[in-house]
């Protein structure tokens, strides 16, 4: 049995960043209370891939306002953060862009948090359900090569492991921020917000509990800006002043008028996590999350008339032309969301040191409205209700040795999503009053069932096989599409494959190891992906019911070897993606279709190198670097040609990261980070070449913290992100120069 704890433990210690096994206590320097790490998931969870760790103690070295920025500054990944409390914000890293959010999976606990309903910048993990105080470890696996997860794990698994106390533990923060943001339009300013949070928790007995709140308010960046084409009736045109020239991302010409979607979000998260000892080798434990939302999206017009007044609709003449405003260019909308999480884990172990996992979690879109109105002035508008949809999973794993030389996982797994969506006309879209006639409803379920195996064989001193594969039966029922006359429905679907896994690890000398990892993965089309499109002429058009799902050939070639104060890895990967779901125009026919369509052919690849060092030169001096090639290419695309040989977008071609810590004295701390992304595109034919709203950026920042420890239990810290103030897109703009102070007592 010595063999296996070589070839698993010393590849997942080997490239994690600060190893915390589930059974450890996490102590960070002058702040941390002893707390447990509840990573139960991780007894039965093998590592035949890239897997990195960020630690309790990391976070808060770094500035952090919600759980997404415990992947700041993970290698070769970016996670789509426009501002504090983006609830839009996507996972991107080797071979996916961030409008796929499809392509990755977020567990806290166990617990499914990962969207699946939809694959898009809507369809983002629910990070607000885990406050940034309740993480006690984050785990992010890279690839499809665990058989334990679905094919949405083709690009990054991230697993949130949460704190429960050992005894009595409290704590309190507040947190304010200041955003200094500029742009060319007019439309800069100072953007403030704060945070209060706060967790109570105890271990009494067989009982141990964490009560943990969050309360948000923020006001973000124009995350829009309200343009027009040139052409009107000069004779009733407004003169008007503040406009400006532009050009968008493919270099055609537009004026630029206002600046929308200016949100104001009050976001307010509570959590109850209750555990139970049952008997000597059972525990269970239970989990009530609450998250709301509430979101006001102010406009702003940015030109005057003659009089000085604001203009924000009809004709104009600006800079020598006449410009027609679109009625609906600086419309104003808001969203209030509540959702609940509803989770239970059980885990056992039997005397032949066999463990057992059962997970089953429900969550539910209590409410989700967008109201919208149509005019800048017109009380008239549109409510969007998602209200009654959400998923359920149930897991059942289990590992243990078979032998002297095997180690065995095997599982099964189920879920469900539903995704219901209406939109109706309201006499006053504010008050989220839908009163009116239907405008538009889709509806649909998908379901999977599956069932795995993976076998861990050390067939050799110094080497460690292995061979998994993962059955998945899935299916897509009660697709409905409707507009103001009526509904369709779609014809049930079904299919079923199996993904093959296999990965060889060899020790071959001390501290060092090569592991070869392959993998296959398959995803599934969502519910929006199948079933959202239109209705005309009583026949549903502008989407394809019958979309085929993403089916990857994975494969990594990481060599690791570890130091005595750190490690350094470098990893070669390719990933060849059949069938890539997207949206695009279909340009073979007449008229063009735009819709999700399936890509014949993506090929991401590339290479990755990871250094990780601690008390560098001096005792207190951490430093951890990363720099990522891609080369993500679209090879076959018959229904757009012109994407053929180009980038696929949102795949930076380069991503460069740097984390430095140094405690310079007793109860004192300093951090600095630099992340770095390249040159990449928006557009599958790459036609995006003028950096401005609406493209997608190369960009440079730098991040730094200073924290102090000033009293027993107390401390407090300051610290600036793109320090530089460095301006960039991603579509929308990006958060300015945003200032952190923060006060934290902790028992």
């Amino acid at each position: 049995m010595n063999a296996i704890p070589l070839g698993l433990c010393a590849a997942a210690l080997a490239i994690s960043t600060s190893p915390v096994m589930a059974s450890d206590t996490v102590t960070a320097a002058t702040t941390l209370t002893p707390v447990s790490v509840h990573a139960s998931d991780t007894q039965v969870m093998s590592a035949e891939s890239v897997q990195v760790r960020v630690d309790r103690a990391q976070l808060q070295r770094q500035n952090v306002s919600d759980s997404a920025d415990a992947l700041k500054y993970a290698p070769n990944m970016i996670v789509r953060k426009r501002y504090i409390g983006d609830p839009n914000a996507v996972i991107s890293g080797r071979n996916t862009g961030t409008l796929q959010s499809a392509r990755s999976l977020l567990y806290a606990d166990g617990l499914l948090l990962s969207n699946l309903m939809t694959n898009g910048w809507d369809g983002a993990p629910r990070w607000g359900m885990v406050a940034p105080q309740e993480i006690g470890a984050v785990d992010i696996l890279y690839g499809p090569y665990s058989a334990l997860y679905p094919g949405n794990s083709l690009g990054t698994t991230v697993l949130i492991h949460t704190i429960l106390p050992n005894r009595l533990m409290a704590s309190a923060s507040s947190q304010f921020f200041s955003q200094d943001y500029r742009d060319a339009y007019g439309a800069g300013g100072h953007y403030n917000g704060h945070q209060l949070s706060a967790t109570l928790g105890n271990q009494q007995g067989r009982w141990s509990w964490l009560l943990s709140v969050n309360r948000l308010d923020n006001h973000g960046q124009p995350m829009q800006y309200a343009t027009a084409r040139a052409g009107g009736d000069a004779a009733v045109a407004v003169p008007v002043t503040g406009a400006t020239n532009d050009r968008n991302p493919n270099g055609s010409p537009r004026l630029v008028y206002g600046a929308n979607t200016i949100e104001h979000t009050v976001q307010t998260q509570a959590k109850l996590k209750l555990g139970v000892k049952l008997a000597e080798h059972v525990d269970a434990l239970f989990t009530l999350g609450w998250w709301h939302n509430r979101a006001d999206d102010r406009t702003r017009s940015l030109i005057r008339n003659a009089a000085g007044e604001l203009v924000d609709e009809g004709v104009i003449s600006a800079n020598g032309k006449t410009w027609t405003l679109p009625s609906s260019g600086l419309a104003p909308s808001s969203a209030n969301d509540s959702h609940a999480l509803y989770g239970i884990e059980l885990n056992g172990k039997f005397d032949n040191d066999w463990r057992w996992t059962a997970v089953a979690s429900h969550y539910d879109f209590l409410r989700s409205q967008s109201r919208n109105a149509l005019t800048p002035t017109d009380a008239a508008g549109t409510v969007a209700d998602k209200g009654g949809s959400g998923w359920d999973t149930f897991d059942l794993r289990s590992s243990g040795p078979v032998g002297d030389s095997h180690m065995l996982y095997a599982g099964v797994h189920g879920d469900r999503y539903l995704l219901d969506s209406r939109v109706r006309n309201s006499s006053q879209w504010w008050a989220g009053a839908a009163d009116g006639p239907q405008v538009s409803h889709f509806a649909g379920r998908t379901q999977t069932r599956a069932a795995y195996l993976q076998d861990v064989w050390a067939f050799a001193p110094a080497w460690a096989l292995t061979v998994g594969g993962r059955l998945e039966q899935w299916r897509a029922y009660g697709g409905v599409l409707g507009n103001a006359d009526g509904s369709l429905r779609y014809a049930n679907r079904q299919r079923t494959d199996f993904s093959p896994k296999a990965s060889l690890a060899w020790d071959f000398a001390s501290d060092w190891q090569l592991r070869l990892a392959y993998g296959k993965a398959v995803r599934y089309p969502t519910v929006s992906e199948l079933f959202q499109g239109s209705i005309s002429a009583n026949a549903i058009v502008n989407n394809n019911p019958a979309l085929r799902p993403e089916r990857d050939q994975s494969a990594d070639l990481t060599l690791t070897h570890q130091l005595d104060k750190g490690h350094w890895r470098v990893s070669l990967y390719q990933d060849r993606i059949a069938d890539s779901l997207y949206s695009q125009t279909d340009i073979t026919v007449t008229p063009t279709v735009t819709s999700v369509q399936n890509i014949d052919l993506v090929r991401s690849r590339g290479i990755e190198g990871e250094l990780v060092l601690t008390d560098v030169w001096t005792s207190g001096l951490d430093i951890s670097a990363s720099l990522a090639l891609n080369d993500a290419k679209t090879l076959r695309d018959r229904q757009f040609p012109r994407a053929e040989g180009n980038d696929f977008p949102r795949i930076p071609r380069l991503r460069a990261n740097l984390f430095a810590d140094y405690r310079f004295a007793p109860g004192w701390d300093a951090s600095l980070g630099v992340r770095r992304s390249g040159r990449q595109y928006g557009t599958l034919d790459n036609s995006d070449f003028v950096d401005t709203y609406g493209a997608v950026s190369a960009f440079t920042v730098a991040d730094a913290k200073l924290r102090w420890a000033f009293a027993p239990h107390w401390t407090a810290s300051l610290g600036v992100d793109n320090l530089t103030d460095t301006h960039y897109w991603v579509y929308h703009p990006y958060a300015g120069r945003t200032w952190f102070g923060e006060v934290r007592w902790e028992l």
